[in-house]
């Protein structure tokens, strides 16, 4: 068994669709992390214990990629003073903030979920078993609508096979994770953005049509401080979590 100085310091929500392979595709080499399943739905109780058990004893700086953002906000709530630093990258912020969905070019799925929540059910379940059989298809229609610095990323095939592992291991094997967290995000009302009185840095691309920088810059304002906005110039979803690990 490992020894508490041999275990990470840092707990890394992934986004949905995804899985903890967003790491080991995004980091820095050298910069571990304890990044918790959610393929299967995991309440907020349940994550603060498996971060508790994966993390080094002491402080703990907390990671949420897109839809991972809400995620990490609730367990930093749950974790209270154990949480050093909350970094959010790419933030899904709470749809309540704003008239976010006309420019986020996964809208139409988010819309589906909140008024025909039988159809969205039905279209996720579709897009495991693609993730399942074919997850490079399903990958390449992630990327279609790719801007700035994703471009790049879409044509690099190492990225790309990464992020297909990422698509079969998570969605392919179960959409239930991927439900619950868009149904839940997409129904929501007004969010519960208190927590503890830890430093929170926002990251965000400039050219992230995925979770637009409208977006960031609306939960910034709504977060209880301190809390620190970086732009990311020419970055959008997923370069923007590479350039935003690789200055952690």
């Amino acid at each position: 068994m490992a020894s508490s100085a041999d275990l990470p310091h840092i707990a890394y929500f992934h986004g949905q669709p995804g899985g903890p392979g967003e790491w080991q595709a995004c980091a820095p080499p050298g910069l571990r992390a304890f990044a918790p399943d959610r393929t299967m739905p995991v309440d907020t109780a349940t994550l603060a214990g498996l971060v508790v058990t994966h993390c080094a004893d002491g402080p703990v700086t907390l990671i949420g990629f897109s839809l991972g953002a809400p995620v990490a906000l609730a367990v930093a709530r749950a974790l209270g003073d154990r949480v050093a630093h909350l970094h959010l990258i790419s933030p899904a912020a709470p749809l309540a903030l704003g008239d976010f969905l006309p420019a986020m070019a996964g809208g139409g799925l988010f819309r589906l979920a909140r008024a025909r929540p039988a159809l969205f059910r039905l279209v996720a379940q579709l897009e495991s078993l693609i993730a399942r059989t074919a997850p490079g298809f399903l990958c390449d229609r992630l990327f279609a609508t790719a801007a700035g610095a994703d471009l790049a990323l879409s044509r690099d095939p190492d990225f790309r096979q990464a992020m297909a592992q990422v698509l079969r291991a998570g969605l392919g094997r179960t959409p239930a994770g991927f439900i619950a967290e868009v149904t839940a995000y997409a129904a929501s009302g007004p969010a519960d953005l208190a927590g503890p009185a830890v430093p929170i840095t926002l990251w965000q691309g400039d050219a992230d049509n995925w979770t637009p920088p409208a977006m960031a810059e609306a939960l910034a304002a709504a977060l209880p401080g301190p809390v620190t906005l970086n732009r990311l110039p020419g970055c959008s979803h997923y370069s923007a979590l590479r350039a935003a690990l690789a200055r952690l």
